[in-house]
């Protein structure tokens, strides 16, 4: 079993993303820094899922504000095979927290992101306002 660390833990992945984990209330922070291509964002969402792995968390706040939509192929990529590969790799539900713009959310229409049934049923991911929580199991 992996120790978690008690402070602050600082990952940088390249110069698009940087991860950090906090302990204190056990969530894992994303935040894009710059417009990625589609070989980034893949790199990215792998990046935060070992961090995730390694601190064993299930709770993620994802910073897009400084990032791009992404096209339809990466979108379909995160959705229909990077979240559900994440909560099988992590044996629990994945909890996701969004920060966005208001011309990113127009762009990105985040619940057509998401499948219906993620969001009403007892699937391995959640992603819906108000859902993330170290508690939510």
């Amino acid at each position: 079993m992996t120790a978690v660390p008690t402070s602050s833990l600082l990952h940088a992945e390249a110069d698009f993303l940087e991860l950090r984990y906090r302990p204190d209330v056990h969530y894992l922070v994303a935040r894009w820094h710059r417009p990625v291509s589609g070989a980034e964002l893949r790199q990215g969402y792998y990046a935060i899922l070992r961090l995730a792995r390694e601190v064993n968390c299930t709770c993620w706040k994802i910073d897009l504000r400084s990032r791009n939509a992404p096209d339809e192929a990466d979108r379909r990529w995160v959705t229909a095979e990077f979240l559900t590969r994440a909560a099988q790799r992590l044996d629990s539900p994945v909890c996701l927290g969004y920060l966005l713009t208001p011309s990113l959310l127009g762009q990105m229409a985040p619940l057509a992101m998401v499948p219906t049934e993620w969001l009403f049923s007892p699937k391995k991911v959640h992603s819906r306002p108000g859902s993330c929580s170290a508690n939510a199991r």
